[in-house]
């Protein structure tokens, strides 16, 4: 459905943008007729503008659906991050914690780190020299 709406936002604007310059231009060239002008505003109204008010809504549709899906995905992270702390005693391993949320090791870390301001956790250096950070209880 979404791509429909991206191919069918795209038609919208490569019918109405060259068709509302052209009629802007027509508007503004003192050479043409006033007949021809009020030819030209009329386009401009019934044929150029309506189309590009439907894509930006349909644009503005799109990103509101897009945000929706990222809030989602920010709350699923975040429960995987609680059950991981309640399930391991407050231990959270970047690796597994990076393969349960899809997320890459950098943007795991970043997340984790964040995560340590917020809860007053740390992270420590384990005997095999990898990372595990420790959040109270």
């Amino acid at each position: 459905m979404k791509l429909l709406k991206k191919i069918f936002v795209g038609l919208l604007l490569l019918w109405g943008l060259p068709l509302s310059i052209y009629c802007v231009v027509e508007l503004l060239n003192p050479e043409v007729s006033s007949e021809d002008k009020e030819g030209a505003g009329a386009a401009l109204v019934l044929f150029g503008l309506p189309p590009i008010a439907v894509s930006g809504l349909l644009i503005h549709s799109l990103r509101q659906q897009h945000q929706a899906i990222e809030a989602k995905s920010d709350r699923e992270i975040e429960l995987l991050f609680l059950t991981e702390i309640q399930g391991n005693n407050g231990i959270v391993n970047p690796l597994i914690f990076a393969t349960k949320t899809d997320l890459s090791l950098d943007e795991t870390k970043a997340y984790l780190d964040e995560k340590a301001v917020q809860l007053n956790g740390l992270y420590e250096a384990t005997e095999t020299g990898g990372i595990i950070y420790r959040f109270p209880i």
